[in-house]
Formats: structure tokens, C-alpha cells, sequence
């Protein structure tokens, strides 16, 4: 018996070891996964998940698009953040600390990544809703009242000529 058993468990182990190994995910699927689409132009084409210099030229500054990988961006010392989601997409990242500090938020705009800033109220403020404001934009945050940590929320975003795009989602803080 203790024959059979041994055998049976060699057989086994021997099976184990010959199926095939798992199929290990493309670098087009990874990029697709977080957000990065195949033929997505970037600002700097060498650190597409990095803050561009400037908001590019012709970019409509009231389109908000996909943030995808912004591990190249530092909103600087925080203390907590809030990220404003459109059904399952990032359109804004914002952060502060809980000191009278400006806070920072991230957005892309013409398919570069943007860091604006808030006035001097802190994360608090932000939590509640404020106004950052980048190169020639702004950023109106309006949430629901209340302390929930997922809220409804209109953002409305306006360029200096007048133009502005309202947009409807989550504002979610932590």
C-alpha cells in the first residue's frame, strides 16, 4: 500500500512539473491596463507619465482626459488627497497638506500631464471643494455637502477666453 501511495505521489509530481508555464502579460496589455493606449501621443514622448513644461500648444484647456500613469509626477508633501473619478476613469488628482497650504492636483490636458494649484486653505479645503488653477485654466471642485469620504460632485473647467466644460462624478478623499 505505502508502495502505491508513493508511486501515485511521484506521478503527480512529475505531471505538475510538466504543464506549461503561465502566460506573462505584454507590454502593450500592461499599458492598456493603466491606462496608456497604443498610439496615445504624449507630451515628451521619453517620460510620458512625467509633468510637462508647459500645457501644450492648441490643447483645448477645458477637455479633460484619462490621467493613466502619473507615476512620474510629485504633488510634493501631503497629508491625505482626493481624486475626482468620471465612471471608472481618474480625470484629477489633487493632494495637500493639513496646514494652510496650497495643494497641487494633476489633470492631463492635449495629452500631457498639467499640476495646478489650490489657494492656501489646505487639504481641508480641498476635501470641501476649491479652485486650482494651472497655465491659462481653471478648476472648479464642487462636491455634495457632507464628510463622506465618496461623494457626487460637479467639476467645471474654464479657460481665460470664457470656454468651460462641466463634467459629473466622484470626488472620493482620503
Amino acid at each position: 500500500m505505502r508502495f502505491a501511495v508513493a508511486t501515485f505521489a511521484l506521478l503527480a509530481l512529475a505531471a505538475c512539473s510538466q504543464e506549461p508555464a503561465a502566460k506573462q502579460e505584454s507590454a502593450d496589455d500592461f499599458a492598456s491596463r493603466i491606462g496608456q493606449q497604443e498610439g496615445a501621443v504624449a507630451a515628451d514622448s521619453e517620460n510620458p507619465n512625467t509633468v510637462a513644461e508647459s500645457v501644450p500648444s492648441g490643447a483645448n484647456l477645458t477637455q479633460l482626459q484619462r490621467l493613466g500613469d502619473i507615476g512620474g509626477v510629485n504633488l510634493g508633501p501631503r497629508d491625505g488627497g482626493c481624486t475626482f473619478m468620471v465612471e471608472n476613469q481618474e480625470l484629477i488628482i489633487a493632494s495637500g497638506m493639513n496646514e494652510d497650504l496650497p495643494g497641487k492636483a494633476v489633470v492631463r490636458l492635449g495629452d500631457a500631464l498639467v499640476v495646478t494649484d489650490s489657494g492656501p486653505d489646505g487639504l481641508a479645503a480641498i476635501k470641501a471643494g476649491t479652485t486650482f488653477t494651472g497655465e491659462g485654466f481653471t478648476i472648479q471642485i464642487m462636491p455634495a455637502e457632507g464628510a463622506a469620504q465618496s461623494r457626487p460632485a460637479n467639476v467645471v473647467v474654464s479657460d481665460v477666453g470664457g470656454n468651460s466644460q462641466t463634467y459629473s462624478g466622484n470626488w472620493i478623499c482620503a
